[in-house]
C-alpha cells in the first residue's frame, strides 16, 4: 500500500473535483481526506489519498494532468513514507480563534508569532479581507500547560493596538454555539391542536 498527499492548483473552473479524483480512482486510489477551497478566482485542493497497488508519484501527476488537462493544473504529490509518521509538533486541546476588525498589514503573521511562542499549534486558518474588514477563524491545539486564558488576554492586547476583536472559545463550546441542530416540531405542534393534516 502506498500513501500520498496531493494538492492541485487551477484557474476555477466547473468539474476539477471530478477529474482529480477519477484520476485517483482509475488508479486504484481511495481518498482519505480532502480539503478544497477557491480564493480570488484560483481553485486549490489537498487531499492524501492511499493505493492497494503500489503508485509512484510519477504515475499520479500523469494520471491527474491526462483527466484534466483542460485545466492547466499544478500538481504536487508527496509520499508519506512508513505509514503515518508520529506529529512532530505538540499536542493539546482544540480552540478556536477568531478574530473581526480593522485591515492592516501583519494580522496573521503576528497572531502566528504569539501562538508559536507558546507552543499552539495551528491546524486550520482562514482568513479574508472584505473592504476595510479582516477577519479569520483559526484552529489551534494549545498545550495542556498553558491556560486559554493566557492567550486570550495576550490576542486582547493586540487587538486593543490594531482595532481587532478577538474570542478565544474550547471547541466543544465553538460546537455548541454555532452548529445547527435538530429542532424538536412535534410537540410545539401537539401543543398547538395538532393541525397538521393527515395522510
Amino acid at each position: 500500500m502506498s500513501s500520498f498527499i496531493i494538492s492541485v492548483t487551477a484557474a476555477d473552473r466547473v468539474g476539477i473535483v471530478f477529474s482529480v479524483t477519477g484520476a485517483l480512482l482509475d488508479l486504484g486510489g481511495n481518498v482519505l481526506e480532502l480539503s478544497q477551497t477557491v480564493m480570488r478566482g484560483y481553485f486549490t485542493i489537498i487531499l492524501e489519498a492511499e493505493f492497494q497497488t503500489p503508485r509512484t508519484r510519477e504515475q499520479i501527476v500523469e494520471a491527474i494532468h491526462d483527466r484534466g488537462r483542460r485545466f492547466d493544473l499544478q500538481v504536487q504529490v508527496t509520499e508519506i513514507k512508513n505509514g503515518r509518521s508520529e506529529p512532530q509538533v505538540p499536542t493539546g486541546e482544540r480552540f478556536i480563534l477568531t478574530v473581526l476588525g480593522d485591515d492592516s498589514p501583519g494580522i496573521v503573521h503576528n497572531i502566528a508569532g504569539s501562538l508559536a511562542a507558546h507552543g499552539a499549534n495551528i491546524v486550520d486558518l482562514h482568513a479574508r479581507v472584505d473592504g476595510s474588514r479582516f477577519s479569520l477563524v483559526m484552529e489551534a491545539l494549545i498545550p495542556h500547560d498553558l491556560t486559554p486564558a493566557a492567550i486570550r488576554s495576550e490576542l486582547e492586547r493586540y487587538g486593543k493596538a490594531h482595532k481587532l476583536e478577538a474570542f478565544v472559545q474550547h471547541e466543544n463550546i465553538f460546537a455548541a454555539t454555532t452548529e445547527p441542530s435538530p429542532v424538536r416540531i412535534g410537540a410545539a405542534l401537539r401543543s398547538q391542536g395538532e393541525s397538521l393534516a393527515s395522510h
